[in-house]
């Protein structure tokens, strides 16, 4: 009778460990997936900041040019 409680009790324990390593893969599985998404996600968005950064730097270049023309008319 002990014996079979021990097995019993043996087989349940492996079938939760099981149950474990089996629910723990399929949450690294979604893990890693959304793991994938947000990095295109960011390099997505890297991307446009550094276009963005670019048009900055074109307005404020214009800006520069327009004003020292200004500046170098007024001095004409």
């Amino acid at each position: 009778m002990k014996q079979s409680i021990w097995n019993t009790g043996l087989a349940i324990l492996t079938i939760t460990a099981i149950t474990a390593v089996i629910h723990f893969a399929n949450v690294n599985k979604v893990i890693r997936e959304e793991n994938t998404e947000l990095q295109q996600i960011n390099a997505e968005l890297q991307l446009e900041y550094y276009k963005m950064q670019i048009q900055r730097d074109e307005a404020v270049d214009a800006v520069w040019i327009e004003n020292n023309q200004k500046m170098k008319e007024s001095t004409d």
